[in-house]
């Protein structure tokens, strides 16, 4: 905690933000109880953020840490010591960002806890105790938990809501209907199967609540938000600073172009990593798959079983490929995006096809056709565990050698079956071949011939 004011600047921007609605009696818990722990300075810094909350945030429009200094009269340093002792008592929830607008940070201010949970809280009931002494203790415990009192000789007389008022049936129905129309946010939560994805949409949906981003926006393309983790294996925390990092700062919303961009460039980069890497670790992940429905399988098939189950499918293509000496296309991305969004099987039956196509038929790029076709089948055939999966392979694997096999012996025989014919060739192709004069002369005209030379060479 020394070091860290160090890192901040008077310039740096700051918005202040909050879930909930804080009120006086929970200023007043505040004074009381909290106060004495964290000191007045501190106390002045929420009392301070609670008059400059947001209620529509703009992470354009932001204000200067410098104006929090003057207001309150403190340094930097001092300033980051009481921030620290209000984010340690759970009042303030501190989230640090970059954008072209430079460094901000988003206070996001906290209700404090109710008495009867703050005394039942064993941290800060002893370090109450141990700030203001054990006389005063007990005044503020008798202040906020007071003695119940009861009359063991009086019986109750109370009414209850229905022997006061009266409530027509359709004003029920109209009630249930207004607050089905109008769900909490938390009920806004993608719900998955557990089988097919390990990703806490509820946690995520928690954090989006806490932040800028806007919520609503993401919740509706949620597709989106499976692919990074169900294709790239991003975790929670991974995928919220994505949609923080492509959101825009006016509107508060995410551009999913930009996400998909920033995703790919993040994936790109483990990508770089791993190939520039002089040893790559090839251990699998521990992943509990080998029970006792597992025990009809051999050592090679466990262990790819456990690989698949291991791998985001994009970091599983990755270690095949790069065992070939090869890279990860943009179209085979697409390919494994386009599956994910379908979400109709998990990864480890995507991880079971991929190392089908690349390893055992030693293709070297998914073809997508070939993909969208095994895909198809499967869904159909309603495949939904990888061990299924594995068998198809191997039952395709071995109706292909059969064919092959089939095809092979009929061309063999064809081959002995078949007749050879020579053709004849011509005479002119024909060894020792002498062309045929034919003449146009007759054997009278060739007599003169004979003679007109024979006088000539005597003349000479």
């Amino acid at each position: 905690m020394d070091a860290g004011w160090q890192e901040l600047s008077p310039k740096d921007g700051y918005l202040v933000v909050s879930n909930d609605v804080i009120f006086d009696s929970d200023m007043d818990v505040i004074l009381r109880l909290y106060q004495p722990l964290m000191g007045v300075t501190a106390f002045g810094l929420y009392s301070l953020f609670r008059t400059q909350i947001e209620m529509k945030p703009q992470l354009s429009v932001r204000k200067m840490h410098t104006k929090l200094f003057d207001l309150l009269g403190i340094g930097l340093r001092s300033f980051f010591e009481a921030r620290c002792k209000l984010e340690a008592l759970g009042l303030l929830r501190t989230f640090e960002r970059k954008d072209e607008l430079g460094k901000m940070d988003l206070y996001v201010i906290q209700v404090p806890q109710k008495p009867a949970a703050f005394f039942k809280d064993d941290l800060l009931r002893a370090l109450l105790l141990e700030t203001v002494g054990e006389d005063c203790f007990n005044e503020l415990q008798s202040l906020f938990i007071p003695k119940k009192f009861v009359d063991s000789k009086a019986h109750e007389t109370t009414k209850h809501f229905l022997d006061v008022f009266s409530l027509q049936t359709q004003a029920l129905y109209n009630a249930a209907n207004a607050a089905q129309e109008r769900p909490e946010e938390v009920s806004k939560g993608i719900v998955l199967d557990e089988d097919n994805s390990q990703f806490d949409m509820d946690f995520l949906q928690k954090m989006l609540v806490k932040s800028f981003v806007d919520a609503e926006q993401v919740i509706k393309q949620k597709e989106k938000v499976m692919v990074a983790h169900a294709v790239y294996g991003l975790d929670e925390l991974e995928v919220m600073q994505l949609l923080e990092e492509a959101a825009n700062v006016q509107t508060n919303e995410v551009d999913f172009r930009v996400f998909m961009s920033l995703l790919h460039k993040k994936y790109s980069e483990r990508e770089s990593l791993r190939t520039n890497s002089s040893k790559v670790n090839t251990d699998v992940p521990t992943v509990n798959v080998v029970s006792e429905k597992n025990s009809d399988l051999n050592r090679s098939d466990r262990a790819l079983l456990n690989a698949c189950h291991a791998y985001a499918p994009a970091e599983f293509l990755q270690v095949l490929k790069s065992e070939k000496g090869t890279f990860v296309t943009t179209a085979e991305r697409n390919t494994l995006e386009w599956v994910s969004a379908k979400q109709l099987f998990n990864n480890a039956v995507i991880n079971i096809l991929i190392h089908y196509m690349i390893v055992d038929r030693g293709m070297s790029v998914l073809n997508r056709a070939f993909f969208e076709a095994v895909i198809a089948d499967w869904a159909q055939k309603k495949i939904k565990d990888p061990k299924e999966a594995m068998k198809q392979v191997r039952t395709f694997s071995s109706q292909k050698k059969q064919n092959n096999y089939s095809s092979a012996g009929y061309s063999k025989q064809n081959r002995r079956s078949k007749v050879i014919q020579k053709e004849k060739l011509p005479d002119w192709a024909q060894d020792g071949y002498k062309p045929k004069t034919v003449s146009t002369v007759s054997e009278a005209e060739r007599k003169k011939i004979k003679e007109k030379l024979s006088r000539f060479r005597k003349k000479k």
